[in-house]
């Protein structure tokens, strides 16, 4: 038992290096070189934690072989397009100036509904509202309406408006977060002014959030 408990954590640390290696996409957006990989690798992680007779260095030196690959792969696609082009592909144009291309929607054998679908989840209710759909190397779709359905700007009102950047949470459950006081350039004596003014207690915050422009939102605790 302490044999396939030591195996299973050294897999599990290893296998977890590996992952981390590799990047941070989600399964939705790995190649189809990246995703053998990752079947690859859950295949022979779990041999050796079920068969305590195989060696555990049946294991790791896979895993080591394996994340070798893949870093000079990915290391490689980025300086050859033909080695880019044969192990991802190329981005499809589906609909073109607001044309849909059907020999190319049939090359990739995605139905007409499938792609109606898509189109919906993103927003759009008419495929004659788009000008441009592509599909991508992960093989997501991405959408470009025609001009006169795209959302107005505030630019296009010749408005402008401070950059705010994104609100961090500042007390979360109570407990104040330190790195996005510090991200804000905010310090936690700003922070208790702030509540003192509003007659709060940190403790009684359930999140206080704040973004770079001074906005400031707060939930607090059911009672």
């Amino acid at each position: 038992m302490a044999t396939v408990f030591v195996r299973t954590i050294i897999i599990y640390l290893l296998f977890v290096t590996t992952i981390r290696l590799m990047g941070k996409r989600q399964v939705g957006e790995l190649q189809i070189s990246e995703l053998i990989i990752t079947f690859m690798l859950s295949e022979l992680a779990v041999n050796p934690i079920q068969d305590i007779s195989i060696p555990i260095t049946y294991a790791v030196v896979p895993l080591l072989l394996l994340l070798t690959i893949e870093v000079i792969l990915s290391f490689w696609v980025t300086k050859s397009k033909v080695v880019k082009k044969l192990f991802f592909g190329n981005p499809s144009i589906i609909i073109k100036n607001g044309a849909l291309d059907q020999k190319e929607l049939s090359r990739l054998r995605i139905g007409i509904n499938e792609l109606l679908g898509e189109l919906r989840l993103k927003g759009f209710a008419d495929i004659a509202d788009i000008e441009y759909a592509i599909i991508e190397q992960n093989g997501k779709l991405s959408v470009f309406p025609k001009i006169e359905k795209q959302p107005a700007t505030l630019e296009d009102f010749e408005i402008e408006k401070k950059e705010c950047g994104i609100s961090l949470p500042v007390v979360v459950d109570g407990c104040i977060d330190l790195s996005n006081l510090q991200n804000l350039n905010k310090t936690e004596k700003w922070l208790n002014s702030y509540l003192s003014r509003h007659k709060l207690q940190i403790k009684d915050v359930f999140l206080l959030s704040c973004d770079n422009g001074g906005k400031i939102n707060i939930i607090m605790k059911d009672e």
